[in-house]
């Protein structure tokens, strides 16, 4: 009688869905965005950096522009790729109320699209500030 009672007290692991997602997949969801926007940013400050202070009169070579637009466009890219991993991630763990996973995966969506905003005001400077001073 007394283990009928305590049996009816058990409660479920609260990330129920934890198996169903892989800890890799769910931290690319979560890294996709940060690492696209620190990689664009970096290439184009060093590039820029160097080509300014290395070059004759800060002459900017021909491949230079091109490169820094395909980084912006590679980083907007992973935010869009990360978010909609998060997204698909939360979808999958509907019938977990909370949890880890679940948790992990709502701010994949909150971090990509923070990182996505980030990238792309990165990337007006681009167009609106010239690469070298002449």
């Amino acid at each position: 009688m007394k283990e009928d009672a305590n049996h009816n007290l058990e409660v479920g692991h609260p990330a129920a869905m934890r198996h169903r997602i892989s800890p890799v997949l769910l931290g690319i969801a979560i890294a996709a965005a940060p690492t696209g926007w620190m990689v664009q940013l970096l290439f184009a400050f060093a590039s820029t950096s160097y080509v300014c202070v290395a070059t004759p009169n800060g002459v900017v070579p021909a491949w230079l522009m091109p490169v820094l637009v395909a980084l912006n466009l590679l980083g907007l890219a992973l935010a869009v790729a990360g978010a909609i991993l998060s997204a698909a991630i939360v979808k999958r763990t509907t019938l977990e109320q909370s949890g880890t996973t679940r948790f992990l995966a709502n701010w994949g969506i909150f971090v990509s699209l923070a990182f996505f905003a980030a990238t792309f005001a990165n990337s007006f400077s681009l167009f609106l500030v010239p690469l070298c001073k002449t």
